[in-house]
């Protein structure tokens, strides 16, 4: 069973921490800080991984500053961090993406008198991104659901399910690939229709816009902006395929030495996909619940503890 983001640690420490790639169900022995080895069980290959940490000297933060510098986040990953899944490309929003500027240092609440908006993306892998829109075209991106090798209605429910947890009585509007009216089986239901049926009952269902430049400007525009000094694109941290994806996973990748004009299709595209589509009409759409009790106010940054992430049975998750 593989749970995705639904299984997120709290902190912010801990997501700002660099995931290891080591092997699973192997012994893996630390000598000492920075040095791990194992044995291939395959070719019986002994295998030694010596990160940077090793040198007490490359631990210090001045020193990661100092070299990082100028390198683009793939490269910084592959070469220092030794994290081959990065990606050997160049980062879709590369310009205008800035980790330490667009995600909020600690969670972020939510306002019952706004709409939830959901974006949508179908397929083998679906994707669900949860944002609410502020005053002055502020974007918070509060949540996110990915899951594999899961149906769509089965997906459907997941997102309803949690859609209670995390906003109890929300109003939802849902921004959709515009493939959703397309069919989706045997019987001949479309996205859009399972979304209007139960469980989720989706009464506002808008189609994202199609072309893949018009929906990626789209989410430039959000972080081009800002307002007051503060982002016009806010992510949550919980959020953390949509956050590696903006480091450099969601990316254009390198063909015989020339970058291709279309990102990856990869773990990190589907919700990228799912933010694209909701950014092309979010601002096009009335997401206030009662206009009369509507107050200009910021997102909190920080107060109630979310509520725990939920584990999920099955085959639900990354």
């Amino acid at each position: 069973m593989k749970i995705t983001s639904l299984d997120l640690p709290s902190s912010v420490e801990a997501l700002g921490t660099v995931r290891e790639e080591l092997p699973e169900a192997i012994n893996v022995d630390e000598i000492m800080t920075g040095l791990k080895c194992w044995e291939n069980p395959i070719n019986r290959f002994f295998v030694i991984r010596l990160h940077r940490s090793a040198d007490p000297k490359k631990r210090l933060k001045e020193w990661e500053e100092k070299t990082r510098a100028g390198m683009d986040t793939a490269n910084w990953l592959r070469e220092y961090e030794l994290v081959w899944e990065a990606l050997n490309g160049r980062a879709v929003y590369q310009d205008e993406w800035s980790h330490d500027f667009h995600v909020s240092k600690t969670s972020l609440g939510w306002n019952p008198n706004l709409a939830i908006g959901r974006g949508w993306d179908f397929g083998l892998y679906p994707a669900c991104i949860f944002c609410q829109l502020f005053p002055h075209s502020r974007l918070i991106v509060i949540r996110e659901c990915i899951g594999e090798d899961i149906d769509t209605e089965r997906f459907m429910y997941e997102v309803d399910r949690l859609s209670a947890e995390w906003f109890p009585n929300a109003r939802f509007v849902e921004f959709v690939d515009p493939t959703g009216k397309n069919r989706v089986g045997t019987d001949g239901r479309t996205y859009t229709q399972l979304l209007a049926r139960k469980p989720l009952r989706a009464k506002k269902i808008y189609l994202g816009a199609n072309a893949p430049v018009a929906r990626r400007t789209a989410v430039i525009d959000f972080l081009k902006e800002n307002v007051k000094g503060q982002p016009a694109l806010l992510v949550d941290p919980s959020c953390e395929m949509l956050v590696k994806g903006f480091n450099g996973g969601y990316m254009y990748a390198y063909l015989q030495g020339t970058l291709k004009t279309k990102p990856e299709k990869n773990i990190f595209s589907h919700i990228h996909d799912a933010l694209q589509y909701l950014c092309s009409k979010v601002r096009t759409v009335d997401m206030k619940v009662n206009l009369a009790t509507v107050k200009p106010v910021e997102p909190r940054f920080g107060g109630r503890t979310p509520s725990p992430i939920p584990q999920v049975e099955g085959t639900y998750g990354r």
